[in-house]
């Protein structure tokens, strides 16, 4: 290894250091998907998913339309995962379609690069803050119009923005809305427990992590050693949670849905929802 010097540019991502906050965004990389799928000058939206729609599989009878849909859904996933956790839902739920895709697909797939055309610049923001590190979890019951399945998201944010997140869909159908966010929340203390261990192994001691959930009946679920009939048929594998809270390793607490920001990490949001949700990941 040598020291380079101050990092500017890096896999695709640019870093803006000042002495206040540092940014990474990736306009470069977004300019050139829009000018390989020509896309440049098209007209801006301002969500990356339409509010409501529902999206199934091809018909079985129907031709496949002749359109480089999953390089295009690929190419989306790395900012997804980089520095654009606000498209997270919209690749996540379009990449379901890689094998069964039709002309509805492509043009859910081009809405989100108009909505990148509008947001070049965008990129997580991290400032110094006196705020400790702590998480936000959702999950959208039965969304999937296809397998009844929820959607789960949580995201974990330090110094002003994201620094891990996670928006897919649940492995297992839910039979209420409360099982759903309460498997959503093991997701979040899985992460939670890896991010305590690797924050102190860097030399950063953090007490218990918060983590904000919209759901009283989840927070109670998960904070009740008590397995009675509404929870013995879930996976155990969800209870993960109450060892974490037992462990000390997170704690629970309620967040109203208005002012959850995890929301845009399980549905497609009108515009001032999304906004403040996007605020709250730290993309500006």
């Amino acid at each position: 290894m040598k020291d380079m010097g101050p990092i500017n540019y890096c896999l695709g991502i640019e870093f803006k250091c000042t002495k206040t906050k540092i940014q990474m965004c990736q306009k470069k990389y977004i300019e050139d998907l829009l000018e390989k799928y020509k896309m440049t000058n098209c007209r801006t939206v301002t969500t990356p998913v339409e509010v409501g729609l529902k999206l199934d599989k091809r018909p079985s009878d129907a031709e496949e339309p002749q359109v480089p849909y999953r390089s295009l859904i690929g190419s989306l996933m790395y900012l997804a995962v980089a520095t654009r956790p606000d498209i997270a839902f919209a690749v996540n739920s379009l990449s379901q379609f890689n094998e069964s895709y039709g002309t509805e697909h492509w043009k859910a797939a081009k809405r989100v690069l108009r909505y990148l055309n509008g947001t070049l610049e965008y990129g997580l923001v991290f400032k110094k803050t006196e705020e400790p590190i702590q998480g936000f979890c959702d999950a959208d019951w039965g969304n999937c119009g296809t397998d009844r399945r929820s959607y789960s998201g949580y995201f974990f944010r330090f110094g002003g923005a994201a620094i891990t997140w996670e928006a897919r869909k649940q492995r297992t159908v839910a039979l209420s809305s409360v099982e759903a966010e309460y498997m959503a929340l093991a997701e979040a203390a899985r992460e939670a427990t890896y991010l305590k261990n690797f924050l102190r192994n860097i030399g950063y001691q953090t007490d218990s992590i918060n983590v904000k959930c919209d759901s009283q009946g989840a927070k109670m679920l998960a904070e009740n050693p008590v397995h009675h009939a509404r929870s013995k048929h879930i996976d155990i594998k969800h209870h993960f949670v109450r060892q974490a809270l037992e462990d000390g390793v997170l704690n629970i607490s309620y967040l109203p849905t208005s002012e959850m920001p995890a929301d845009v990490l399980t549905k497609g949001l009108p515009r001032e929802k999304h906004n403040f949700c996007r605020d709250g990941l730290g993309v500006f």
